[in-house]
């Protein structure tokens, strides 16, 4: 009997647990009617706040922004990057919002986002203002000779004014 008790107990406690599940996140849907541009807020290169819910992009690792930076140089990159990708946002047409199932250590849903169909984290790799999402934090400040695993293309970083 006693042996019952405990199984009915533990069998109450997994139902509990299961209640506590999170539950999925509804999909990313802004109001009809608005454009990209004003479902869209760029904080920074790889962090934005889609129809009021912050998303971090999946597949990239950009320079960051003072107070993160490691030094001017990533610090000058992340602005340019996060200006790009305000640029990139106020001419798209199409947005569409591809959730990994995981968030990062603040909360932020990680997420693919393509613009126009185009995933905003290649071609931000193909501009030079990306590197492949590393497992720690990429070396922004590392001499270019070193040549890091992930590292964008060094010629994507030169202009040979054809623009």
């Amino acid at each position: 009997m006693r042996r019952l008790a405990l199984i009915a107990a533990g069998g109450l406690c997994l139902l509990a647990l299961a209640g506590c599940r999170r539950k999925p996140e509804p999909p990313l849907q802004g109001p009809p009617g608005l454009t990209v541009a004003e479902r869209v807020r760029v904080l920074n290169a790889d962090v934005l706040v889609i129809d009021g819910r912050h998303v971090r992009l999946a597949g990239a690792a950009v320079p960051q922004p003072i107070p993160d930076a490691r030094c001017w140089a990533e610090a000058l990159a992340a602005k340019q990057a996060t200006l790009a990708v305000r640029d990139m946002v106020r001419s798209a047409h199409d947005l569409r919002v591809e959730p990994t199932g995981r968030t990062d250590e603040y909360s932020r849903t990680v997420a693919y986002v393509l613009l126009d169909e185009q995933n905003l984290a290649e071609v931000l790799h193909a501009q030079g203002m990306s590197a492949d999402k590393p497992a720690g934090r990429f070396g922004w400040c590392d001499p270019i000779s070193k040549g890091e695993a992930g590292a964008p293309d060094v010629r994507s970083l030169f202009d040979l004014g054809g623009g």
